[in-house]
């Protein structure tokens, strides 16, 4: 990126966060903001890279040119989705470290493949309070990532 696109991605996250995007914050440290900014710094870089990156808009017929392909390809050196899915990744171990001690333990024994009896034994709870837990943690999680852009 050039210095002016530079200046136009922290100007835009400036007026972003000053425009209510800095109430999304919902960390406590120094760090945990830092990363914060970070990340929308990021985002709203890849936003300018995507839309400089637009597909051309579907032609008529008529204007197809015969030797060109008739569909668009994204650029080989387009690292967007893989920052994209940096960000996603980072996003969810935030949201990850933001669940109270039980949900957390939940998430951590399903997503280390234990299936729910195996987390009914060392739990001790009921069948289908861990069921209904994991179901709702599970949905919270998806939702939050789904609004961030992710899913």
């Amino acid at each position: 990126m050039s210095t002016s696109d530079l200046d136009d991605v922290l100007s835009d996250t400036l007026v972003s966060l000053y425009g209510g995007g800095l109430s999304q914050f919902r960390g406590a440290t120094l760090p945990q903001f830092l990363a914060f900014l970070k990340i929308v710094v990021r985002n709203r870089a890849i936003d300018l890279v995507k839309e400089r990156r637009k597909w051309p808009t579907a032609a008529a017929p008529g204007d197809l040119d015969p030797g060109a392909p008739d569909v668009a390809t994204p650029d080989a050196g387009d690292v967007s989705h893989d920052i994209a899915n940096d960000e996603c990744l980072e996003f969810l171990r935030q949201e990850v470290g933001r669940l109270t001690r039980e949900d957390r333990e939940l998430y951590l024994m399903k997503a280390r493949g234990l299936k729910e009896r195996e987390i009914v034994e060392q739990t001790g709870r009921p069948p289908g309070t861990v069921s209904s837990q994991i179901a709702r943690l599970l949905e919270r999680l998806r939702s939050a990532l789904r609004d961030r852009g992710c899913l």
